[in-house]
């Protein structure tokens, strides 16, 4: 059934349950949203001044990429990750994104590898003034950047979820430092792409996503 303006109720509540989730998902990279709080449906939709419907629809998607998840008596939380948790998430990530890096290496273009390095630029920037949420937000883009350039429309429909169930969690996990130098262990990544290795893209792509799983796991002793 179309409404007075010609759009699909299904579709409005679609296009607008994505936006919530979307605001939601910036919500949890920011900590305004932290592990074990719970989140009233009710009061999303009273501050996007929405209906529950669209929220409930959102909610029941970040169930879905695993960063909520529905409590006994206590109702929608975000999720606790335990280290098994992350460590699954991130060994997944690297064997998934090992293959995108090298399929990448071998189409790239000048044009992209450019794209990559002002994303990097930025997320270095933040990192050097602390700006967690920047970072990650630039952090998550460069990996999304290299999934789109390579082309794999499976990896690229799967990742994302991945990317935000290990990212959000992130922005509080290290000291400024350790958060530069995750930023600049992008630079060999990107001249691997430059030179069309494969083999080395793939290579530093899996053993980047590891050490960052090393480093995040070892901050939650």
């Amino acid at each position: 059934m179309a409404n007075n303006n010609g759009v699909r109720d299904g579709f409005e509540k679609k296009v607008l349950s994505e936006k919530i989730k979307d605001q939601i998902l910036q919500d949890l990279l920011s900590k305004k949203y932290k592990a074990g709080d719970r989140l009233i449906e009710s009061s999303i939709a009273k501050e996007f001044n929405v209906s529950q419907a669209p929220v409930r629809e959102a909610i029941k998607g970040l169930v879905e990429m695993g960063l909520l998840e529905s409590v006994p008596y206590k109702g929608i939380t975000v999720k606790t990750l335990s280290k098994e948790d992350l460590w699954e998430v991130f060994t997944v990530r690297a064997t998934l994104e090992s293959v995108t890096a090298g399929i990448a290496a071998s189409k790239i273009t000048k044009q992209e590898i450019r794209e990559l390095e002002d994303i990097l630029d930025k997320m270095i920037k933040a990192a050097k003034k602390g700006d967690a949420y920047k970072r990650t937000t630039y952090n998550i883009l460069f990996h999304e950047t290299i999934i789109r350039i390579s082309g794999h429309k499976l990896i690229q429909r799967i990742s994302r979820n991945m990317l935000f169930a290990s990212l959000s969690y992130a922005t509080g996990t290290h000291i400024a430092s350790d958060s530069l130098e995750i930023a600049e262990r992008h630079k060999p990544i990107i001249e691997a792409l430059r030179n069309g290795d494969s083999t080395q893209a793939a290579s530093l792509m899996e053993k980047h996503i590891k050490h960052t799983a090393e480093s995040m796991i070892d901050s939650l002793e």
